[in-house]
């Protein structure tokens, strides 16, 4: 049995809601940020800093070590992203940043790759932050990640465009920049819409794009596939309770079930509801009653799956059972009527020398 468990320990961070301070046992270091006093929110425990376009300030982690050996961290710099299942993700992935995306994180913000913590002591980290020149309304999302030197996953890390569980010795403080408390309207828009898999099973994939610089909280996504020309849905799903990041791609894959993909001609019809409120004037109707949202996006694309990408995609697909072409059953069908009458001419051959043989 081994010694330690890998966990992973994320740092939730929200523009509307606290992040939750997280304690872990398992860790053989604690980090706290050091708010300061330029901080936005100081009931939080990450930073959400507001600054002067331009200016430079330092920001400062307290780590401690309470093991008897020392503790090597490596530093890892992201900008926020949001991830297939609509959480927002604060460490380094392969996520493809948006095209809205100004200024990523890592550009502004500058740490030690590693540090070390004395054993049963503790240190300080510190963070060169810059504000970027040029003059933006919004939100600059990202996050600093500390984790154990040498340790390596469990379980399979996985591209953006499937699901991965990463299990470390790590812990994650959210970092928010801004300029101003001014507002920004929320925006979504779809990107594209193609055949894809997620974890070998096919799905259709639609690509949305966050492209202001704003969370966008309790987002509720209604997805319809439909053959053109056809008022009949041949996939949907419903979902809520997402986040997007400001700034990023949101792939949203509309799974199939186990059904095979068609070569044709399909139109993607998308109801994407943001910013859920009790005197939201959006009305969304559920099985479990009605729901208020302050936006709403109705997107539409057609798209076209070709022979070639269902050919491959079904074949990788581990819940398709393979098909075989008309011509391997006529084939297996001649090779049968060949071998009855191979064994029907022998058996008229052995009749034969039969009746020679008695006569």
């Amino acid at each position: 049995m081994k010694k330690k468990l890998f966990c992973f320990i994320t740092l939730i961070v929200m523009l509307i809601m606290p992040a939750t301070q997280v304690f872990a046992s398992e860790l053989n270091f604690a980090a706290k940020a050091e708010l300061p006093d330029n901080q936005v929110n100081p009931d939080v425990s990450y930073f959400d800093i507001k600054m002067n376009p331009g200016a430079q300030q330092t920001l400062h982690v307290q780590l401690r070590n309470e093991t008897e050996k020392p503790v090597t961290l490596d530093v890892e710099l992201a900008s926020a992203t949001t991830n297939l299942n609509g959480v927002v993700e604060y460490t380094p992935n392969t996520i493809k940043p948006a095209k809205s995306l100004q200024f990523n994180m890592k550009d502004y913000v500058k740490a030690p790759k590693q540090t070390v913590i004395p054993a049963k002591g503790s240190t300080v980290l510190d963070l060169a932050v810059k504000m970027p020149d040029k003059s933006f309304n919004g939100v600059m999302a990202g996050g600093i990640t500390l984790k154990e030197h040498g340790l390596s996953d469990q379980g399979s890390q996985t591209s953006g465009k499937k699901v991965a569980i990463k299990n470390r010795f790590s812990y994650v403080i959210g970092l928010l920049m801004r300029q101003n408390l001014a507002a920004v309207p929320a925006h979504v828009k779809l990107n594209a819409v193609k055949p894809s898999q997620v974890n070998a099973r096919n799905v259709i994939l639609t690509s949305m794009e966050n492209d202001t610089a704003t969370f966008i909280q309790q987002v509720a996504v209604d997805a319809k596939i439909f053959a053109k020309g056809s008022n009949q849905a041949l996939y949907q799903v419903a979902k809520e309770g997402l986040q997007i990041a400001p700034d990023t791609n949101f792939d949203f894959p509309i799974a199939l079930a186990g059904k095979a993909l068609k070569p044709g001609t399909y139109v993607a019809k998308l109801e994407v509801y943001g910013n859920r409120q009790p005197n939201g004037k959006i009305l969304r109707t559920t099985a479990e009653g009605k729901q208020h949202y302050r936006d709403h996006w109705t997107m539409t694309k057609q798209f076209t799956i070709t022979e070639k990408a269902a050919s491959t995609l079904n074949q990788r697909d581990v819940t398709i059972k393979p098909s075989h072409p008309q011509w391997t059953y006529i084939l297996i069908g001649a090779v049968i009527v060949l071998m009855a009458l191979i064994i029907l001419l022998l058996i008229l051959l052995l009749r034969r020398q039969a009746k020679k043989q008695a006569s």
